[in-house]
């Protein structure tokens, strides 16, 4: 698609007020709470033991 992230941001904002109007677009927006916790160490923690040849494995054995 080739889109900005501001691009994408507005496109986005315009499907919401397009479908929902503008306050159900705003009613949508703000169910949205902020993560807790740290990712990136939750991410370190779960993939600590994993590899790129475990990872290669585990997409071509899921693969249809």
């Amino acid at each position: 698609m080739g889109l900005t992230l501001p691009e994408i941001k507005q496109k986005g904002w315009n499907a919401l007020i397009k479908e929902l109007g503008y306050a159900g677009a705003t009613k949508f927006m703000l169910l949205y709470e902020p993560g807790r916790g740290d990712y990136i160490q939750e991410r370190k923690d779960i993939l600590t033991e994993t590899t790129i040849e475990k990872a290669r494995e585990d997409i071509l054995k899921n693969k249809p």
